[in-house]
């Protein structure tokens, strides 16, 4: 199976795997579902913000930032989990939504077109973390 986009109108689009909804895109956001808590769902926003900002890179023949998802923290403020990057708020934790586990949304900066392609590289970015973790799983263990 493989991730499907749907087009919700008005700038809103689902991401769907199999019958699944994993995330979304509004505007200028993207978000993924289905984490099983809060440290998990920031863990997958620093793994899709180091894919994104490295493909951000790419597009605009720069060369690659190192990897800074570490410096991606979590910080309350007003009842909402902002996800920041020094002072600059990228993005959000949530709690509930289509599977009442966690989220995290992440905001692209101005001038950003492919907003659907930048979702994809989120996805597979997290996808790759994900079979990272399941194959170190075992070794980790013994």
């Amino acid at each position: 199976m493989s991730l499907s986009i749907f087009d919700r109108g008005e700038g809103r689009f689902d991401l769907v795997y199999g019958d699944t909804e994993i995330g979304w895109v509004r505007d200028r956001a993207i978000g993924f579902n289905g984490f099983e808590d809060r440290a998990a769902a920031r863990r997958g926003a620093a793994v899709a913000y180091d894919a994104l900002t490295k493909w951000l890179a790419r597009q605009r023949r720069l060369d690659a930032p190192p990897s800074n998802g570490h410096a991606l923290r979590a910080q309350r403020a007003g009842g909402i989990d902002q996800l920041m990057v020094g002072e600059a708020s990228v993005g959000q934790l949530y709690f509930g939504g289509t599977d009442d586990g966690y989220a995290f949304e992440l905001y692209l900066p101005p001038r950003i077109g492919a907003t659907l392609s930048a979702a994809q590289v989120m996805y597979y970015a997290l996808e790759r973390s994900r079979a990272a973790r399941e194959v170190a799983g075992p070794i980790e263990a013994a």
